[in-house]
């Protein structure tokens, strides 16, 4: 009965590992969607199809692990009506296998948590690029506009100097055609 809630415990736990996955997907998707100039997105393209065929390796061995755990469940029942000592060996056999079931469940899910980490620590590093190329933009911005009002400014004033200009070299030409 203990070997049974176990299983079903391993269970559990890679199909929640395989929800966590598709969650992780989903969530990269829409994040590339939404960010990043055309380059960035060809590389973080790149990225998340490594990503992503990484992730579909963890979950076919994940499947692979759950439909073990299913045949061993299988013969762990057919194996009530055995003998004695044939029930002895097959719960022996069970439990080596469930133990090794349960070590590459925690060495996929370490695995998946790093995975996850790194995944986050280069969105951070996207998000992060993408405020400075905003704050560059908007710096760029401002300064174009300082600029359109100094171009502004000199050519009022190269217009008035023309003026003045103008008025007094008339004076000038009158006195000297008089």
């Amino acid at each position: 009965m203990s070997g049974n809630s176990t299983s079903q415990c391993v269970k559990m736990e890679m199909e929640w590992a395989v929800v966590g996955g598709s969650m992780m997907e989903e969530t990269v998707r829409n994040l590339l969607q939404s960010q990043g100039s055309p380059e960035q997105k060809k590389e973080e393209t790149v990225n998340t199809l490594v990503y992503q065929e990484k992730l579909s390796k963890d979950e076919r061995k994940q499947k692979e692990a759950l439909d073990d755990l299913h045949v061993v469940v299988d013969e762990d029942s057919r194996s009530e009506s055995s003998s004695t000592d044939e029930r002895k060996e097959k719960t022996k056999l069970l439990l080596e296998r469930l133990k090794a079931l349960e070590a590459e469940n925690s060495a996929l899910a370490l695995e998946n948590e790093n995975q996850r980490e790194q995944y986050e620590r280069c969105l951070d590093e996207v998000a992060n690029q993408v405020v400075q190329a905003l704050l560059t933009q908007k710096d760029l911005r401002e300064e174009c506009v300082k600029l359109k009002t100094r171009v502004f400014d000199l050519e009022q004033q190269n217009r008035t100097l023309s003026i003045l200009f103008q008025q007094q070299v008339r004076p000038s030409s009158d006195l000297i055609l008089q």
